[in-house]
């Protein structure tokens, strides 16, 4: 079993470093994985008793986590229903006026949907946050006409700061009824799906953009703890 640990802290610490090379030290969650390669490191070095009495409450969390890590695999990887009434980006990072990579394959993926059901209508999400000089709403509308959409098929919904403010006004704005796609990072679907469903919108499918290799990992392990979190707050 300390073979394992210590496999584990490294393995840990080297995606740690890989991560801030490809993306800088300022990449979201990426001190976790420093934290926990030390914390498995020093697991390592416990004496054999400590270890037995540590064994099974670790692997129940483990298998916690894979099992509700098989469950946003499965939700990324599903195909979203054609010829819906609306589609939904929801926002994510503007760097100044520019989308960050994770909103940009967004819209990207909005943009592919939109061009193939030229009936279907989009509702661009999301507030102002920090050191964004104008609303993710504005940054997803301008890229969306970049990528050859027509303004008038896009309607702003600017006021929201969260997901479930994101598909709760939009839904509000459109009408419940209808048929909806959201649009969101795979890592994020099944957080993005269920907040719908706990919303009373019945009509949805999810429609995942790409992931960026290096960091999907990162964003699925991450995206574990905030659903965790998520999911206390809202019960």
């Amino acid at each position: 079993m300390k073979s394992i640990l210590k496999i584990t802290g490294f393995f840990h610490i080297i995606y740690y470093m890989v991560m801030i090379m490809y993306a800088g030290v300022r990449t979201t969650f990426a001190r976790f994985w420093l934290i926990m390669g030390g914390f498995w490191l020093g697991c390592s070095i416990l004496p054999q008793h400590i270890l037995r009495m540590i064994r099974w409450p670790l692997t129940i969390l483990a298998a916690v986590f894979f099992c509700q890590e098989a469950a946003f695999v499965r939700m990324a990887s599903k195909k979203p229903k054609m010829g819906a009434d609306y589609v939904i980006v929801l926002g994510a990072q503007v760097k100044g006026t520019k989308p960050s990579r994770s909103l940009l394959r967004r819209v990207q993926a909005a943009a592919d949907y939109l061009k193939e059901n030229p009936e279907t209508k989009v509702i661009a999400s999301g507030g102002q946050g920090p050191r964004e000089d104008i609303t993710e709403a504005q940054c997803i509308h301008d890229t969306l006409v970049d990528m050859g959409i027509s303004s008038e098929r896009i309607l702003l919904e600017a006021a929201s700061v969260s997901t479930w403010e994101n598909i709760d006004f939009s839904v509000s704005m459109a009408g419940r009824n209808h048929q909806f796609v959201l649009v969101t990072n795979g890592f994020h679907m099944y957080r993005a799906i269920k907040t719908a469903q706990m919303l009373g919108v019945e009509n949805v499918t999810g429609f995942a953009a790409k992931e960026e290799p290096v960091l999907l990992l990162n964003y699925y392990v991450r995206e574990f703890f905030a659903w965790m979190a998520y999911r206390g707050r809202r019960q």
